[in-house]
């Protein structure tokens, strides 16, 4: 089957210095409490910073990337082609369907990095698990997160691997949409949970 050219392998690459717990923090928050959290949260970064009670490399992150040596193994190589794949499968699907409401598809790219990796939405960090960065349209993966995902989870098998490469894109979906906007404009009105 047809493999995706919209995916950058960046495993043999690894950040250098920074706070690896920034991203998930700052993951968290959005999730939680929206833009608005995470412009409280910046505030107070800044301020922590401005005071000197934490270095500006702790605040920002480290966010320079190092070429290493990365062998992956058979078995997760299968499953970088894998992924490839379902992700050709979305890209074929979602032209179709934009196409039929007379709109033009933009693909997102999707990343496969191994622990640590810099987004336009904070360090992405294997522990936060799949996710989409709407700042730069990419979807983000840790293969090691299947190995999670059957272990922890007793999700083993192509289909659930499958599933959280289509969640993902859903939610690139959704921003082309203008969903997610209005979903977080919603977000700051007081009627919003009524």
């Amino acid at each position: 089957r047809r493999e995706s050219e919209n995916v950058e392998d960046v495993r043999g690459q690894r950040v250098a210095g920074g706070a690896p717990g920034i991203g998930l923090l700052i993951n968290l928050v959005l999730r939680m409490f929206g833009l608005k959290g995470v412009i409280v949260l910046a505030v107070l970064g800044l301020i922590a910073w401005g005071t000197g009670l934490i270095s500006p490399s702790a605040l920002i992150g480290g966010r320079q990337v190092q070429s290493v040596r990365y062998q992956p193994s058979a078995a997760e190589q299968g499953r970088f082609t894998f992924v490839k794949v379902v992700l050709a499968d979305t890209e074929d699907i979602w032209t179709k369907e934009f196409s039929r409401i007379g709109r033009n598809y933009q693909v997102p790219e999707l990343v496969v990095y191994h622990q640590q990796y810099p987004t336009a939405c904070g360090m992405g960090d294997a522990r936060m698990g799949p996710f989409y960065c709407p700042g730069d349209r990419k979807v983000y993966i840790d293969l090691a997160f299947y190995d999670e995902l059957e272990r922890q989870f007793e999700a083993p098998g192509d289909f659930a691997q499958a599933y959280v490469i289509a969640h993902e894109v859903g939610h690139h979906v959704q921003k082309l949409l203008g969903i997610s906007d209005k979903v977080a404009a919603l977000r700051g009105r007081p009627d919003y949970n009524e």
